[in-house]
């Protein structure tokens, strides 16, 4: 049930909100109807048509949500301050890559939202986030609207 309703559903939702932004996704599958329509296209098609459309290439994302059974997990590791600022230390425990969004909240009651691409995991399972502020968070959450499929939600907060 839940590789057939749910699943698919999630990925489509993720891919128009997170990955490639409401405009370009509605443009791509409006091609993609208009191009296929009374007609019997494959898995592929619609893959290689969200890829011209849009420009992007989105074989990370495939290969993780269609032909594996990848999860993803998450984690906000750690924050430091030095010479050089602000670091946040974030972490990929899972074998399914997306792309990162931080809650930071701030002494004093401020909040901030950052986006980090997908392409940050391209260089390994952890990753540093040199945030250019001169202040710390004093918390981070990964994920704060909580709609990414995490498996342990437990460590997308820092401290925990």
């Amino acid at each position: 049930f839940w590789t057939g309703y749910y699943k698919p559903a999630l990925m489509l939702q993720l891919l128009r909100f997170d990955v490639l932004g409401r405009e370009r996704f509605d443009r791509a599958v409006r091609a993609y109807t208009a191009a296929w329509a009374f007609k019997h296209p494959a898995p592929a098609d619609f893959f290689r048509m969200m890829r011209n459309e849009t420009g992007m290439d989105l074989d990370w994302f495939w290969r993780d949500w269609i032909y594996t059974t990848s999860r993803l997990d998450q984690a906000a590791d750690s924050v430091a301050t030095g010479k050089e600022g602000v670091a946040i230390y974030l972490s990929n425990r899972g074998t399914m890559v997306m792309p990162v969004e931080l809650g930071l909240s701030f002494a004093g009651g401020r909040t901030e939202t950052v986006k980090l691409p997908v392409e940050m995991w391209n260089t390994g399972q952890r990753f540093t986030y040199h945030y250019p502020g001169k202040e710390a968070p004093v918390a981070v959450v990964v994920d704060p609207r909580g709609v990414m499929p995490d498996v342990d939600r437990a460590n997308n907060r820092w401290p925990r």
